[in-house]
């Protein structure tokens, strides 16, 4: 903002930091919530401090707790959703493979009289196994994902015999041993979408679409959604045949349920099978049918505009573009919608500079320290 915009308007813009909240997890709710990410993670740094680790507390004795655990798992999350790969693997590297003897709750006996097990929040071990494919080593991740996945087999093994996770005796009443199965099997799922994700940027499709499959089954709520991401997944690799029939899969599972998002869901995989053969008429077509059912539909809004800027209606898809940002700016300020509108700006003037600094005017009134300006191609 400085630079383009000068010291007034950088002046101007009032954004949460690590001083201005509360010094607990509720200001680092509110930070997070408001998308100041750089500033939470600083606070988490703070909060850490005052456990005892963090700052300049590299290789010193330490004592963990869940709270402290809870803590690094925000910590190292956003660093990776702000891209700062690097910086998560150093901060994961004492942690090792998240299985030493301090990790777990019997370390602790003082503390914790009585339980027994990791305290290591599952999503922090998803997370671990993740950050490799970010730094280009995808195989590590997958090895790493197939642990996780291994460990929550056996679980959920134990438990389907009737013992408690670890393989004891178990004294756990019927109820609580469900509730405990599905907990086990929402976290194979979940690993499993992992691995699918992880094949899937490696450009393994078969094996990424079986692991999708298998997902289904411990999800098979989400069986639309699933049948529907690989449907998308054969345009990208320019199988329209196996799109339209995971597509028509949809449509049949989509019968049994009521409700507007079924119908959008249809309406949305008609309007990309389209899309993959190049008739943009018709996306456009289905694209705003979406629209008329739901007019706050931000990925049927911006699709549209792209259908119209393919058919030559530049005017028109600026128009719809700019439209739905002012109607909703905190709502439609994204990141790939302002990179379209951008994008058309310079198709549509040499002297686009100025309505791209006015569009980085609107972000900084409502956008947090997390928000990339690259898109808005200033540079």
């Amino acid at each position: 903002m400085l630079r383009f915009l000068g010291e007034k308007a950088a002046a101007k813009r009032q954004v949460l930091n690590a001083d201005s909240v509360e010094q607990s997890f509720v200001g680092l709710k509110q930070l997070i919530s408001c998308r100041n990410w750089r500033a939470a993670v600083d606070l988490c740094g703070r909060l850490l401090t005052a456990h005892g680790q963090g700052y300049g507390k590299s290789g010193l004795p330490t004592s963990h707790t869940t709270d402290s655990l809870q803590l690094w798992f925000v910590r190292l999350a956003l660093l990776v959703k702000l891209g700062l790969f690097q910086n998560a693997e150093m901060e994961f590297e004492p942690f090792g493979n998240l299985d030493q003897p301090d990790l777990y709750y019997e370390y602790y006996p003082h503390v914790y009289p009585g339980r027994r097990g990791s305290m290591v929040p599952f999503s922090m071990r998803i997370l671990h196994a993740e950050l490799q494919q970010y730094l280009g080593n995808p195989q590590e991740s997958l090895d790493r994902l197939h642990r996780v996945k291994t460990v929550c087999s056996k679980i959920l093994a134990n438990l389907e015999q009737g013992f408690a996770e670890d393989g004891a005796m178990s004294g756990v009443t019927q109820e609580g041993r469900q509730a405990s199965v599905r907990l086990w099997r929402s976290r194979l799922g979940r690993v499993m979408y992992s691995m699918a994700n992880c094949l899937l940027l490696m450009k393994d499709y078969v094996l990424a679409v079986e692991a999708y499959h298998s997902v289904i089954k411990y999800y098979p709520e989400q069986e639309p959604q699933l049948l529907g991401g690989i449907g998308r997944i054969s345009l990208q690799i320019g199988d329209i045949k196996t799109a339209e029939k995971y597509f028509q899969d949809v449509e049949k599972v989509t019968q049994k349920l009521d409700g507007l998002q079924g119908k959008i869901m249809v309406l949305m995989n008609r309007a990309f099978l389209h899309l993959g053969q190049n008739n943009f008429a018709e996306a456009h077509r289905f694209f705003t049918e979406i629209l008329r059912m739901d007019p706050t539909n931000a990925v049927a809004n911006n699709n549209a505009a792209v259908c119209l800027l393919y058919l030559g209606k530049l005017k028109d898809s600026l128009r719809q573009l700019e439209a739905m940002v002012q109607q909703d700016p905190r709502h439609y300020l994204h990141e790939s919608v302002l990179f379209n509108l951008t994008t058309m700006y310079e198709l549509e003037s040499s002297r686009s500079m100025q309505k791209k600094q006015a569009l980085l005017e609107a972000v900084a009134g409502k956008e947090g320290d997390s928000f990339n300006t690259q898109c808005l191609k200033l540079a």
